[in-house]
């Protein structure tokens, strides 16, 4: 394997006091409503408001001082932008973040808060991995990319230590793990994890209509790309296509994958507002809506939902 249950224990370890231990939550509606118990892991909570902060870091907790010195660059719609420009803030380092001019403003205003560089890139006309390998080049900076690395991965993973710690601390056994997805590393982290506390559990990745090439490429057991002329509120799971180390660990992990419409992600974010009192944005909702949407059979089962990050637009948030 890729990466072991070992580097992510390992991970926990290094990265556990500069990170939030986020709660596992029930709700008796929900559970009622859907005959299951449903345990939601509230990564909206996380310092950052996204699960992001765990990979990135890791990742810079790995890094050499001399290397650390020239400081970070990294490509992100926003959550893992934020995630990198806080651990470096952290840190001590300067953070070069490449963003997207349409990504939603509270990622770009919290970003520059953490006092990182902001360069804004057209998304139809400019390439993002170019301008960050080019600043890469120039400047000796280290690139954190947002999920396709094994230090991230093993960040990531950790929050499936938090799960599996407390489910086991109430004698729960579940069944099914359903995560959200965009590159990947969230679910081949975690997913690595709990299956191996687990061993019975089916795990899915769950992504927006139009962004399911995980999905479709589980099906195919190769790499496939989403068509390019696609759009979903869930600005923070648009990843092209499956990460190169990340796609093997969720095909070997994974039982499947489930998409979600729009729709069905806008009454998600309120049902959840409404019941467990939280804020969650469109791509951190994509996994509660399989579940209270019906997309998988989930009756008389122990289901645990990720909640992956809570960074939505107050404007959007106050339409919904």
């Amino acid at each position: 394997m890729i990466i072991s249950v070992a580097d992510i224990e390992n991970a926990y370890t290094k990265i556990k006091n500069s990170i939030i231990n986020t709660p596992l939550v029930s709700n008796d509606f929900i559970n009622n409503t859907l005959d299951a118990e449903v345990y939601f892991k509230l990564e909206n909570l996380q310092n950052t408001g996204s699960f992001k902060l765990r990979g990135a870091t890791h990742k810079i907790s790995k890094l050499s001082k001399e290397i650390i010195n020239n400081g970070v660059v990294a490509y992100s719609s926003g959550n893992h932008a934020q995630a990198v420009a806080y651990a470096a803030m952290n840190n001590n380092i300067t953070a070069k973040i490449i963003m997207p001019k349409n990504a939603p403003k509270i990622k770009i205003e919290n970003t520059k808060k953490y006092g990182a560089d902001i360069i804004l890139y057209d998304t139809f006309f400019e390439n993002r991995e170019k301008i960050g390998n080019e600043i890469k080049e120039k400047e000796n900076r280290t690139l954190i990319k947002p999920y396709d690395d094994i230090d991230v991965i093993a960040g990531q993973g950790t929050a499936g230590v938090e799960i599996a710690n407390e489910l086991q601390s109430l004698d729960i056994i579940p069944d099914i793990y359903l995560c959200c997805c965009g590159g990947g590393g969230l679910v081949a982290g975690t997913s690595t994890y709990l299956s191996y506390k687990f061993p019975n559990l089916k795990s899915y990745a769950v992504e927006p209509d139009g962004f399911d090439d995980t999905k479709k490429s589980l099906e195919n057991k190769k790499i496939v790309e989403n068509a390019s002329n696609v759009k979903s509120i869930c600005d923070a799971l648009l990843a092209p296509m499956p990460g190169n180390l990340t796609f093997p660990i969720n095909l070997k992990n994974l039982s499947g994958g489930i998409c979600v419409s729009d729709e069905e992600v806008r009454k998600t974010i309120i049902l959840l507002s409404e019941q467990l009192k939280i804020v969650v944005e469109p791509g951190g909702a994509v996994a509660a809506a399989a579940v209270l949407n019906n997309k998988i059979n989930i009756k008389n089962k122990k289901i645990i939902v990720m909640i992956s990050g809570g960074n939505i637009d107050l404007e959007l948030f106050r339409s919904l």
